[in-house]
């Protein structure tokens, strides 16, 4: 075993060490940003480069745009074809952010006032086919698409409100477009560029802003789904110990977080917040947990499932669940079929690996493994 091997396994094992043990082989795949925004469209970003407005060509904003029911069938068909050891289909947990900008009403306000609409009033205003829902039911229905929280948006609102105060005229053009995700923008550090973690701020007046997002947006959340969610995975990773009380409160038990956490500053600079992990997940507080694994097959540093798989074997060696890492930009295809069926093939291929691999594997949703543990 060369060095980078050894050094990789280490990383896994340290990873894994500490946690709930469960000494089961499941398998829970989370995947972020469904209800978020990204591009509008393809012709969107051709109009706005050809303006000279700077768009980082990521996977993220060349294919990632608002899911719609076609995206949904099939990934759906794609879990349904793959039984674990119970005969259960496979499942993915969609972290789920639940509103959006009202472009139109913050415009009005001279982009001093912020207003936002359920992801359910964005579809409409995108085109999706008024069925979207009924097929999110349909897939939550048949234990194929159990939804969790990803934050009420994936906007970082009061900096980009406040650079479109000042008349960046990027963030302005790109706004006309329905776009929020500029780049290169003066005074905003590197991790909170084009404006995604939500809970990235400059300043402790900005919190309690954020305070009423976590109460609004998980109120929502119910609303439009009917409970309350088990798990909140913050976008992009970014959060602060400040916000926990108001997470618990408003009845979310747990909290997806990193090893290594980014955490904003006084200044607005990030920091990074080590987490301790207990061997026993306690009742009566807020929670912590991590993802072990991830699988990004759109990405252009993938290459098969043996990575995803690696880090599975590494999970269970330890007696952990795997926990995997996906995003929706892997099963959308509003702006390219291909990417979707790329990402949807490979899907397939690594259900079919994990059980061939693991024929004791089982498939859960987040809700169900993480009040598994609560109940121990």
């Amino acid at each position: 075993m060369g060095i980078a091997a050894l050094k990789y396994k280490l990383i896994l094992a340290a990873k894994n060490i500490p946690g709930p043990t469960v000494k089961r082989k499941i398998v829970i795949i989370e995947s972020d940003d469904y209800g978020s925004i990204r591009m509008p469209s393809a012709a969107s970003f051709d109009l706005m480069k050809r303006a000279g407005i700077c768009i980082h060509p990521s996977r993220y904003n060349l294919f990632d745009t608002l899911e719609d029911k076609d995206d949904l069938a099939a990934l759906f068909e794609t879990l349904s074809a793959v039984k674990d050891r119970n005969g259960r289909s496979a499942t993915i947990t969609p972290f789920v952010n639940v509103a959006n900008p009202d472009f139109e009403k913050i415009k009005a306000s001279a982009y001093k006032e912020y207003f936002y609409e359920p992801f359910t009033v964005t579809q409409q205003k995108y085109g999706r086919d008024e069925k979207v829902m009924q097929t999110w039911r349909e897939g939550m229905d048949a234990g194929l698409f159990i939804p969790e929280y990803h934050g009420r948006e994936h906007i970082s609102v009061q900096p980009w409100l406040e650079k479109l105060q000042q008349g960046n005229i990027q963030l302005q053009h790109a706004f006309s477009y329905g776009f929020v995700a500029v780049g290169n923008v003066e005074g905003i550090p590197g991790y909170a560029q084009e404006f995604r973690p939500e809970f990235y701020f400059t300043n402790d007046s900005q919190k309690k802003f954020l305070h009423r997002s976590i109460t609004e947006g998980v109120a929502l959340f119910e609303k439009i789904f009917g409970y309350t969610p088990a798990s909140f995975t913050p976008a992009n990773s970014v959060f602060h110990p400040d916000f926990e009380e108001t997470l618990y409160k408003a009845g979310v038990p747990f909290l997806n977080v990193s090893h290594n956490n980014p955490t904003p500053g006084l200044n607005g600079e990030m920091e990074w917040r080590k987490y301790t992990f207990k061997q026993k997940i306690k009742q009566q507080q807020l929670n912590y947990y991590i993802r072990n694994c991830a699988f990004e097959p759109t990405d252009d540093g993938y290459t098969s499932t043996a990575l995803t798989l690696q880090q599975m074997e590494a999970a269970f060696q330890f007696g952990k669940a795997a926990i995997i890492s996906t995003h929706r930009v892997n099963f959308t295809g509003g702006i390219s079929k291909t990417n979707r069926d790329k990402g949807l093939q490979q899907l397939s291929a690594l259900l079919r690996d994990i059980t061939k691999r693991w024929p004791d594997a089982e498939f859960m949703s987040s809700r169900d493994y993480l009040f598994m543990l609560l109940n121990k």
